[in-house]
């Protein structure tokens, strides 16, 4: 399948994923500045895309950022170590930064101003925002609700901003030129490829990771289902977890 718009042959610079046997199907790898949505039920090893992405950038010393809701620091240095992904290593040597943002702060326009600091001063090539879910379902803070009251905004308008804030985001993103993976969660029977119905439109690229069964055995599959600029198959693919992160298998699905 062919992305509308793309040209055959045109020249465009390209980031590796860090999936091995995923840059051979997007022609090299996505294209640098773009924002890719990773989207899957729990459990299909999304943070763990993420996170291999990351640790592609770091052994190419670009500088990354790694944005986590979810989990602490902590857990996310623990996790990546469990694929040999040094993420302290790094961290002391300038190439990554890893920050944890408070969900009860989410929804306050000082997190979104820390953020726009930190991309900005920065000059960052790679960043992972996990989760945008979280995000777009964070409460609203006490703050945001009295600081709303007195410009005349009710919850749902309030509730709205979420969602306002992950587009201004993912902007901030492609203004500074920074290939961006961004985690994203669906619900098993729920329309729609992601829970907060926005990323899987606005994003440069989709990718659904998932769990099928064949025969008694439980498989990972992964399909890009829109990569922007690129020539795509739209096929899905199993993959595994290995000791150095995730390796895609053949045609199985």
């Amino acid at each position: 399948m062919m992305e509308e718009g793309v040209e055959l042959g045109t020249n465009i610079s390209r980031v590796k994923t860090g999936v091995q046997g995923l840059d051979n199907l997007i022609e090299g790898g996505f294209p640098k500045g773009s924002n890719i949505v990773v989207t899957g039920v729990a459990g299909t090893g999304k943070s763990i895309f993420g996170m291999g992405f990351i640790a592609e950038g770091c052994r190419n010393n670009e500088k990354c950022l790694y944005i986590t809701i979810e989990q602490s620091p902590d857990e996310i240095v623990e996790q990546a170590m469990q694929f040999n992904w040094d993420f302290n290593q790094w961290e002391n040597e300038g190439k990554l930064k890893i920050v944890a943002l408070d969900y009860r702060r989410l929804s306050e326009m000082e997190t979104y101003n820390e953020l726009t600091r930190l991309v900005e001063e920065n000059h960052y090539d790679r960043l992972v925002i996990d989760s945008i879910t979280s995000i777009v379902n964070s409460p609203i803070s006490p703050y945001t609700i009295a600081d709303g009251a007195d410009r005349g905004l009710h919850l749902p308008a309030l509730a709205e901003m979420n969602r306002a804030n992950v587009m201004t985001l993912f902007e901030l993103t492609k203004k500074h030129g920074i290939t961006t993976v961004s985690i994203s969660q669906k619900v098993e029977g729920k329309p729609g490829d992601t829970l907060d119905n926005i990323s899987e439109f606005i994003g440069d690229g989709l990718i659904l990771l998932g769990l099928v069964e064949v025969g008694d055995e439980l498989k990972r599959t992964i399909k890009v289902k829109k990569l922007r600029k690129t020539k795509i198959n739209g096929l899905t693919h199993t993959f595994e977890f290995v000791s150095s992160g995730i390796v895609m298998k053949s045609k199985e699905v």
